[in-house]
């Protein structure tokens, strides 16, 4: 049986010949499973007992690194790779913020350090023994850690290596396994140098936790829209989960399943409310978006706080994903990396790409009307009093810079507008006429999260952090979704498979010989890693020492490379050479289109 996190969600089937409406429709139904998930009465799902009593005891050992006055010894730390370390760096810079206090207590490990926060790091995903040297450095001198391990697909060595050290020394560390399979689906593979598989770890962990030494947290949500794609409902519900646990921790009063359960149909609510108010802006700016892209433009997202990190991250997101350049897709916050505050500070002199900051945007689109011609801006702010606004208002310089490149004439110029986040009864802001389309996505959320209604256990403050939350999950939802369709409608998903996937690390790897399978009738998976090999090393036999070369070999040659997936899939169907088959595919703009022709799939 295949992983939940690895199966085709059949609500997303025709995915790729649907109408944007019909795509966010989609993308609803999926998000909705994160909660109600049908047809799954043997799995622990989100609102499961077993689930519950866990995030409850995960947030009574956070609550007492946190207020106990020990010197710097206790830590909260999260970790993971690609998207699972993006919102762990988000969330421990969240609580960081929240809790104000002189030490901070919450901290992040990210595969492949920060640079993985703003472009894919993918190969340091596969190194376990990495894994455990940044969780080491992370910890000095800390005597008690609550280490939080995430993981989507139970699957990444970077953090089996640290669940196993978490493991080895329990007189430190409370480990914790966050992920979306069922411990028997996490990947029973060999990890590079070493006797254990994640399976091996995460039955390990599975025995401690019956003591209450380790904890699982490990509901089930469905597969994703486009097939594997964790950065959606895996995202979101870390996200969700990490935040629902610290917002119990530091609560006015005492808290149970009960509270627990509380805040998350809260978010399950929030969900459904977004998509009914938010389904017509998701919709237009996708269309837009998939103009831009098939013209050859851009796509940039700006914000501040909790919605210009995210933002950010579904930017870093598209180029492994979609095969994306760097440039397709970028992120911007107010303030740049002093508001960002990742552990490394600001990797600006890495590159354009690593420019993150509000006025490098307004720099960019300081080139002219020409320079930015058919690409999207797409504002996103949430409340009143976002500063995003202010730049808008005051005519700062991104407010001068974005007047002078929009148009109203998405053809010729620079389409830009605003996504305005609101509570339900808030006035609409004055904004610049230059603006060409402002949608509100209205969320009447603000009656239910206050400390004197279904959330009286929290704080006022752990109300406001509610607040906000709810507000930055229908900000990813925006982000997910309209980058989400933009790429399937440019082409770039066939069925619901992320087809022009970058093979780059062991996971991408075996995910590829599965789409090889899938769409090459009749050939066995080892002749699909076959096809797999050919394509990576651009060669029509593949040779013992090809075959018998590591999987780390072949990720390090497929790397950098494009359209290794669509080339392997041409060649099993047509049985032709690696040559015939790039030459087949070069006469199409757009890879489902390929891929429909060349194939025998219908």
């Amino acid at each position: 049986m295949l992983p939940y996190t690895e199966a085709a969600n059949p609500i997303t089937a025709d995915i790729d010949i649907s109408n944007p409406k019909e795509i966010v429709k989609k993308l609803e139904e999926c998000d909705k499973e994160m909660f109600s998930p049908k047809g799954l009465d043997k799995e622990k799902t989100l609102f499961s007992e077993d689930i519950l009593r866990a995030m409850v005891k995960v947030a009574e050992v956070a609550k007492k690194l946190i207020f106990q006055s020990d010197s710097g010894k206790s830590l909260i730390i999260m970790s993971g790779c690609g998207t699972s370390g993006r919102i762990a760096f988000m969330m421990a810079r969240t609580f960081n913020r929240f809790l104000k206090l002189t030490e901070k207590k919450f901290a992040y490990t990210i595969a492949g350090g920060d640079q993985a926060l703003f472009t894919s790091q993918e190969a340091p995903e596969d190194d376990r023994e990495t894994g455990k040297n940044d969780l080491i450095k992370a910890c000095e001198g800390r005597s008690q850690i609550l280490y939080i391990g995430i993981t989507c697909g139970l699957s990444a060595p970077y953090v089996a290596g640290q669940l196993n050290h978490c493991m080895e020394n329990p007189e430190k560390f409370t480990p914790v396994l966050l992920g979306f399979n069922p411990v028997r689906l996490a990947r029973d593979l060999p990890i590079y140098g070493w006797q254990k598989t994640f399976l091996k770890v995460a039955q390990e962990l599975e025995l401690l936790s019956e003591d209450d030494k380790a904890f699982l947290i490990n509901p089930v949500v469905m597969g994703e829209a486009v097939t594997g794609s964790s950065r959606m409902k895996g995202g979101s519900m870390t996200k969700i989960i990490l935040e629902t646990i610290f917002l119990l921790s530091t609560a006015a009063s005492d808290f149970s399943i009960s509270e627990c359960k509380k805040i998350l149909k809260l978010y399950e609510e929030t969900c459904k409310l977004f998509y009914e108010s938010a389904s017509n802006a998701v919709s237009s700016w996708m269309s837009w978006t998939a103009h831009s892209f098939n013209a050859d433009g851009h796509l940039y997202y700006v914000g501040s706080n909790g919605a210009g990190v995210l933002g950010i991250i579904d930017a870093t997101e598209c180029p492994p994903t979609y095969g994306a350049t760097l440039d397709d897709v970028r992120g911007f916050i107010c303030g740049g990396y002093p508001e960002y505050e990742n552990n490394e500070g600001d990797l600006g002199q890495l590159g354009e790409n690593y420019r993150i900051n509000s006025d490098d945007l307004a720099e960019l689109l300081g080139r002219g009307p020409d320079a930015v011609k058919h690409d999207t801006l797409i504002i996103v702010a949430v409340g009143l009093t976002d500063p995003v606004l202010k730049e808008l208002q005051e005519n700062k310089k991104l407010g001068s810079s974005i007047k002078n490149v929009a148009g109203k004439d998405v053809a010729e110029k620079m389409k830009v507008g605003v996504v305005l986040l609101l509570e339900k009864d808030a006035q609409l802001p004055e904004l610049p006429s230059f603006l060409s389309e402002i949608f509100v996505i209205r969320l009447p959320i603000s009656d239910e999260v206050t400390p004197n209604t279904a959330c009286s256990f929290l704080t006022s403050t752990g109300a406001e952090r509610l607040k906000k939350s709810l507000f930055e999950c229908c900000a990813k939802w925006f982000y997910n979704g309209t980058s989400t369709g933009a790429h399937v409608r440019k082409g770039k998903v066939y069925k619901n498979f992320m087809v022009d996937l970058k093979v780059s690390n062991q996971k991408l790897f075996h995910r590829s010989i599965g789409i090889i399978k899938t769409f090459s009738p009749g050939i066995s998976e080892d002749e699909a890693r076959n096809f797999l090999l050919r394509s990576i090393y651009e060669v029509d036999d593949v040779d013992m020492t090809l075959s018998s070369s590591s999987i780390l070999t072949h990720i390090m040659a497929a790397t950098p490379k494009d359209k290794v997936v669509p080339t392997a899939i041409v060649m099993a169907n047509r049985k032709c050479s690696f040559e015939e088959s790039q030459r087949a595919l070069s006469q199409f703009r757009i890879i489902r289109d390929a891929l429909q022709k060349l194939t025998q799939i219908k």
